[in-house]
């Protein structure tokens, strides 16, 4: 396995995403095959919150590609009865002696913290926050096997004015290839999750355009990344968008007929994105989702040699 930990999509290089993206359409077309890759090796998920579609893409990737996933609900080894149980230096020592590869959901960043400190045995960041490289993978090579080369297309997200680790990733992910994105949000500004966000795109191929709303705008995108509105909060939901933020037929009505839709989920239907619009032909939502276990497979082969 490299010496290299995948915290955020950045940090490969523009030769090595599109390299990425090219194994993913690989896997894609070669979705029945199984393969050795990974064979003889374990690959550990260190979750601790819910996860629909990333635990089951690495444990399916994992075994795809001839290795053994182990699913280890990071509550269950940190903490008993509510008190924490044991050092996490000692706990990541331990693993290490057992697993290959680490996919790791953090959101205490504690076990995160030590696992930063190397990078060997690897790591891949599972979405902790900030930070969901394996997601923008898939966002990528969805839009480019429908749309073809990202620099030639009009790249619309829209999101909360405080920022989405979800959509700064996939904002990264289009900026390293060299493409353009708007991002619109309700005040045309954005206070990014991740402190060195705009560091990071200054040094990027790409343009990045932030907006307010406007019905006109959406005439010109060629695809449309819808965000969650997400919030490391249990009440995130009971806070909706203004209803002109909200992806629906009439916020669609100047666009593209061959506009695609794009969405991270899980998704709220008539809360940031309408039903209608969400099952409609333009949207690739379920592309994108089977694409998860191909950017997967990408990032754990990339990591293998």
């Amino acid at each position: 396995m490299k010496e290299r930990n995948i915290i955020e999509i950045t940090d490969v290089s523009k030769k090595e995403l599109e390299f990425l993206i090219k194994r993913v359409l690989f896997f894609k077309k070669n979705y029945k095959n199984r393969f050795s890759i990974l064979k003889g090796k374990n690959v550990g998920l260190l979750l601790d919150s819910a996860s629909l579609r990333t635990k089951l893409s690495f444990e399916i990737a994992t075994f795809k590609l001839g290795g053994f996933p182990y699913f280890i609900p990071t509550r269950s080894i940190t903490h008993e009865l509510g008190k924490p149980r044991e050092d996490f230096e000692d706990i990541i020592e331990t693993l290490d002696k057992f697993l290959d590869i680490y996919i790791v959901r953090d959101y205490s960043r504690k076990l995160l913290t030590v696992l930063m400190r190397k990078n060997y045995p690897p790591f891949i960041n599972g979405f902790s926050g900030t930070g969901h490289p394996s997601q923008a993978l898939a966002d990528v090579a969805t839009i480019e096997m429908h749309r073809g080369n990202i620099k030639k297309l009009n790249i619309y997200a829209i999101c909360p004015p405080n920022g989405s680790g979800v959509i700064e990733s996939f904002v990264y992910a289009i900026l390293l290839l060299g493409g353009d994105i708007t991002l619109i949000t309700p005040k045309g500004k954005i206070t990014p999750k991740n402190n060195d966000f705009f560091k990071t795109i200054e040094k990027l191929e790409g343009h990045l355009n932030i907006v307010k709303h406007s019905n006109k705008l959406i005439k010109n995108a060629d695809v449309l990344y819808v965000d969650e509105w997400w919030e490391n909060d249990p009440k995130f939901l009971d806070k909706k968008p203004h209803k002109k933020y909200v992806v629906d037929k009439e916020f669609l009505k100047n666009s593209k007929k061959d506009m695609i839709i794009l969405h991270c989920l899980p998704a709220h239907h008539e809360r940031e994105i309408s039903k209608e619009v969400f099952y409609s032909k333009n949207s690739v939502v379920f592309d994108e989702v089977e694409f998860r276990i191909y950017s997967a497979m990408a990032l754990l082969e990339f990591l293998s040699k």
